[in-house]
């Protein structure tokens, strides 16, 4: 008991430290790694990597068990991981947060009532952790770049108060989870088409 206590206390800690380490340049850029399309952008972009490495053929099959991976991971975490656990965002029970809404950030003195999608695990950490994962199992020499821009994608959920650190964490793990399963699946669809 004492230990959960620990770590809730350091987890809500650790919200308030990140989401009030404010910058006038981090303010315009860190709402950019929340978009969707922005992520949906930069790995569409990622994979052309893969493309030149592996050649057309693979790369189709690569990037059909990439997207159903994605798709997956985005499912359980949406469907099954969020109703589980029913954690409600910071923005919800929290008062003295700044929070990031209709391009712009507020300052809320009090928690503010508003329907919302729970927040455990993170859905942004879950598919960029899915993403920079499964990529990084495939061209390791770029895993680094992936890997920073998953890490930017979950800090700028913590810093826009939409998240805790442990729904970021929670995401990572989730999402590393079902990378490495979807690329085994991969690799074994591969061997059997092409490396026979």
């Amino acid at each position: 008991m004492y230990v959960i206590s620990f770590i809730e206390n350091l987890d809500v800690s650790l919200f308030y430290f990140i989401n009030h380490l404010r910058s006038p340049f981090l303010d315009k850029i860190l709402p950019i790694f929340s978009l969707p399309n922005f992520l949906y952008l930069i790995y569409s972009l990622s994979t052309l990597f893969i493309f030149f490495k592996i050649g057309f053929k693979r790369y189709l099959l690569f990037s059909l068990i990439l997207i159903i991976g994605f798709l997956s991971s985005d499912f359980i975490c949406s469907q099954f991981a969020k109703p589980i656990f029913k954690r409600k965002r910071p923005f919800l029970t929290r008062k003295n947060i700044y929070y990031y809404s209709k391009n712009n950030f507020q300052f809320l003195k009090k928690p503010i009532k508003k329907q919302c999608v729970f927040s455990f695990p993170s859905g942004h950490a879950t598919l960029s952790g899915y993403t920079s994962s499964f990529l990084s199992f495939e061209f390791p020499k770029a895993s680094p770049l992936w890997i920073t821009f998953a890490l930017i994608v979950g800090w700028s959920r913590i810093y826009l108060g939409h998240h805790y650190p442990l729904d970021i964490i929670g995401g990572y793990i989730l999402g590393l989870f079902c990378a490495i399963i979807f690329y085994k699946i991969y690799i074994y669809i591969n061997k059997k088409l092409y490396e026979k």
